[in-house]
This record gives C-alpha cells, structure tokens and sequence, in this order.
C-alpha cells in the first residue's frame, strides 16, 4: 500500500470516529450517559455496532473517549484564546488566566453539544461505581495542575501575588468555573453570566502585582 492509500485510510478512521463521537454527544447531551445505549449512536451516526465496537471497544469505552475528545478540543480552544489575547507576544501567567476565563465563559455562552456532554458526563461520575470517573478525575488533575503551574510561575516572575498554595488556588478556580458552568446549563435564566465573570475577573487582577484598585 502505498502512503497516500494509508494516509487516506487514516483520514477516514478518523472521520468515522469523529461521526460516532457526535452522534454519542448529542445522545449524552440529550438523555445522560445512563440512558446511551449503543443502538442509539448507531441509529444517529449511520455505523453498525460491530464499527462502535471496533473504535471503542464497549460503551464505557465510548464514553471514556469522548472525555479525552472533549479535553482535546477544549485545549485547541484554549490555545486559540491566549492566541487571541496576545497576539504574537509571549504570554503571561496573567495573560492565561484571563484567556482561561474567556473560553469557558465563551463554552457557557454557546453550550456546545460536546461541552453539554461533557458536563453531563461529569455529573455521572458523581456516582460511586461510575465507569467515568477515572477518566474524568485524570482530566480535572491535568486541568487543575495546568492552572496550578501557571499561577506559580507568576508567583515565581513576580507577577502574581498573593497567592500562598498554588495548588488550592487551581481547586478553588476550577470549582468555580465547573460550577458555574453547570449553573448555566441547568438554569441558563437564573444565572447573570455577565456579572459572575466582572466578578471573576476582579478576583484575577487582584492577582497581579500591579493591581491598585481596592478589594
């Protein structure tokens, strides 16, 4: 076989696994990791279970995927957004704190299937036995450790002060932007989006050893 036959089979592996991932994210979206049944996603992305099976080995396997699929395009987005922000400078730790701000407030804004599926996914993994949890524990360490190193990188240039543990720091944030998120997507009306982000972005600049204003 020669390279381009190989490569265009790859293209379209990958077309097929992005086709069924959808079609579970709307499902997820729609009805709970509990309620997904393979027969749905076959019914929605037009493949037989015997493809499903071949990708992603069962269920679990499925929704495990698409974990890893959501944290992948939410770190294209990410990337997209300190891009915005800085333009062809070198970021700052304050630069990728508030570019972190403006994805997931942008995510909430939109809600997404895949960030409507991700959360929902999230939710489940709540439960004890849930076969998602370990996927999505590891996610939100990676997450938390990503914050976590750039807010101590600030602490270590001298840009961000006031900040004694790095680490909890990470916690705190992410707690209140996942919180936030589900907030949005359970009650999206009762939620002031615009005054819950003033708020947030205050606290960041209070981070900033430049700040003046007053708490």
């Amino acid at each position: 076989m020669d390279r381009s036959a190989a490569g265009r089979i790859q293209d379209d592996e990958g077309l097929v696994e992005a086709r069924i991932l959808d079609a579970a994210a709307h499902l997820i979206a729609e009805d709970g990791f509990g309620r997904l049944k393979l027969g749905g996603v076959c019914a929605r992305s037009g493949y037989a279970r015997s493809v499903i099976y071949q990708h992603f080995g069962d269920k679990d396997g499925l929704g495990q995927r698409l974990v890893e699929h959501a944290v992948e395009e939410f770190t294209n987005a990410y990337s997209e957004a300190v891009a915005a922000r800085t333009g062809s400078a070198t970021a700052t730790p304050m630069d990728m704190l508030r570019a972190l701000l403006d994805i997931i407030f942008e995510l909430i804004r939109t809600m997404p299937t895949l960030n409507q599926a991700f959360l929902a996914l999230w939710g489940d993994a709540a439960a004890e036995n849930s076969a998602l949890r370990g996927a999505l524990t590891e996610a939100d360490r990676r997450f938390r450790f990503a914050i976590a190193q750039t807010v101590a990188s600030g602490v270590a240039d001298g840009t961000i002060t006031g900040v004694r543990d790095a680490d909890s720091y990470a916690s705190a944030l992410l707690a209140q932007l996942r919180g936030i998120s589900m907030q949005a997507l359970v009650d999206p009306d009762g939620v002031d989006l615009r005054g819950v982000r003033a708020e947030l972005e205050r606290g960041i600049d209070r981070l900033s050893s430049s700040f003046r204003g007053s708490i």
